[in-house]
């Protein structure tokens, strides 16, 4: 019988995410991108810790059973595993344990999105708490961004203010995060890629969080991969995009032209399942840097 590869890092391939809950639908995830990939790196293995404490299943078993059917379909191809929504120390060493190599760090919890309604005088007061935490912070403001676009950032003090108040505790948290892989990937001797999510807030990521989160990220030495961010739009799981296409291109636009000058990485569409409608203008608009990333409705 034909051996198949271990779980691998992807790099800046265009990828697509199987999230297979109950490992059965491996097959068909596979029949998929042989039938219709063309050059879309699979990652047939894409779970979070939640998703397996759910279902009754461990990373081992979730890793046993994507590489058992693959053996069974002599699949030779190149692919990944994704521990999704990583949180604590605990979930890495788990994940790195039964061998995924692609680690998405979800450090939402840390982020406050009510930063971005705060009076002045209230943002100065929780910005002069953290100062000592967001050092950083000084550099940014002033500055302008040039984007080949033509799209200029500007960052003034109020700018600032409310993205290290807003981001500020997520960003520590994903690079503590980030070294923590780091330590346990060097012992094991495997090469792993980071994904950044900051995907669960209410509001769409501006283009100046994006650039201060993901620079901050890369000035750490994370392996930063993919950054998956709250995009323009609304995205439920199992329905279609729900939103204007118009707007969520243009900015999307935006959001490609940082991950181009700053990584390049790739661009990661979470909720992805079933938005039909705009993973051509998610492909094309990001020039075959992006991930997408499903579940649910296999």
């Amino acid at each position: 019988m034909t051996e198949v590869k271990l779980p691998e890092p992807l790099g800046t391939r265009p990828s697509f995410g199987f999230g297979d809950r109950l490992g059965l639908a491996t097959p068909g995830h596979l029949d998929a991108i042989r039938s219709y990939g063309g050059a879309i790196q699979p990652i047939f293995v894409q779970q979070s810790i939640r998703e397996m404490a759910r279902t009754g299943r461990k990373p081992l078993d979730v890793m046993a059973d994507a590489l058992r059917a693959l053996q069974e379909a002599s699949y030779t191809g190149l692919w990944s595993a994704d521990a999704d929504h990583l949180k604590t120390p605990e979930d890495v060493n788990a994940t790195a344990g039964a061998g995924f190599v692609f680690f998405t760090i979800d450090p939402c919890e840390f982020i406050d999105p009510t930063a971005d309604s705060l009076a002045p005088d209230v943002l100065k007061r929780l910005f002069l708490e953290i100062r000592d935490d967001v050092n950083w912070a000084d550099e940014y403001v002033g500055k302008t961004i040039a984007l080949p676009t033509g799209e200029t950032i500007e960052f003034d003090l109020t700018t600032v203010r409310r993205i290290a108040v807003k981001h500020g505790r997520a960003i520590a948290q994903a690079v503590k995060l980030g070294a923590h892989i780091d330590r346990v990937m060097g012992k094991r001797g495997g090469q792993y890629e980071i994904e950044i999510s900051i995907h669960g807030t209410p509001q769409p990521t501006t283009p100046a969080e994006h650039y201060i989160f993901a620079e901050q990220c890369l000035r750490s030495n994370l392996k930063l991969v993919s950054v998956a961010l709250r995009y323009v739009g609304k995205f439920e799981n199992g329905i279609d995009f729900k939103g204007d296409k118009a707007a969520f291109e243009r900015s999307l636009a935006t959001h490609a032209a940082i991950a181009r000058q700053l990584g390049p990485y790739k661009l990661s569409l979470h909720s992805g399942s079933d938005k039909l409608s705009i993973y051509e203008t998610f492909a094309r608009v990001t020039q075959g840097m992006f991930h997408i990333k499903s579940s649910g409705t296999s």
